[in-house]
């Protein structure tokens, strides 16, 4: 199958794991008792926040690649995640603060966990203003790898900052009802689809820079 026909596959994937993701939310899914309507955002909040790991850690080890075998292919693949994983860690600040202001009260909490959240989204806005003042040759992609390749390093840190330093609003532990728990699961593979079609279209779209 052509490269322009899978991405139209994943787009049609995408728009119906997002129905069902949307139809589970608001129409099977009970409500939360304790915090209400706000916390349907849980179902994109979380996926987001995964997904947004794995295109990193895409864009990771093909930074890596890039480094290794100096072939703009890996650039493009590096660069593409990166900017979709961006995307993902973006939606992830912005539901954020609105669940926490629905539920706690407050739009922010310098934590652990959201302090290097906005560390790691910094560092990747960086890696975009360097590739975009730049230009385009190869000395410039290997920087841009190598930043790539450092800001990884924050995602472990972000994931496991509660347990390694506690919290302030995130809970340490999230018990779901068997309902909830599917939810969760469609909306997962739902957002993980929306990654991967955004992911396709962007490799699609990005001209080989070197």
């Amino acid at each position: 199958m052509e490269f322009r026909k899978w991405i139209v596959v994943s787009w049609v994937l995408a728009a119906l794991g997002n129905a069902a993701a949307l139809w589970m939310i608001f129409g099977y899914v009970r409500t939360e008792v304790t915090m209400g309507l706000v916390q349907k955002i849980f179902y994109y909040h979380v996926p987001s926040a995964i997904c947004g790991y794995i295109l990193l850690g895409i864009c990771f080890v093909c930074s890596i690649g890039y480094l290794w075998k100096m072939d703009p292919f890996w650039d493009v693949i590096a660069y593409a995640s990166a900017e979709v994983g961006l995307v993902f860690i973006t939606i992830v600040l912005v539901t954020g603060p609105i669940w926490g202001r629905a539920a706690w009260g407050k739009w922010w909490v310098w934590e652990p966990r959201l302090t290097s959240a906005l560390i790691l989204w910094l560092m990747y806005a960086a890696y975009f203003l360097l590739r975009l003042f730049s230009g385009k040759d190869a000395r410039t992609a290997r920087i841009s790898a190598v930043l790539a390749i450092i800001a990884f390093f924050d995602v472990p840190i972000v994931h496991f900052a509660i347990k390694w330093w506690g919290n302030v609003v995130h809970p340490k532990h999230v018990a779901l009802e068997s309902d909830m728990s599917l939810t969760f699961l469609v909306s997962f593979l739902g957002v993980l689809l929306l990654a991967a079609a955004l992911l396709l279209t962007r490799v699609q779209g990005t001209p080989r820079r070197l």
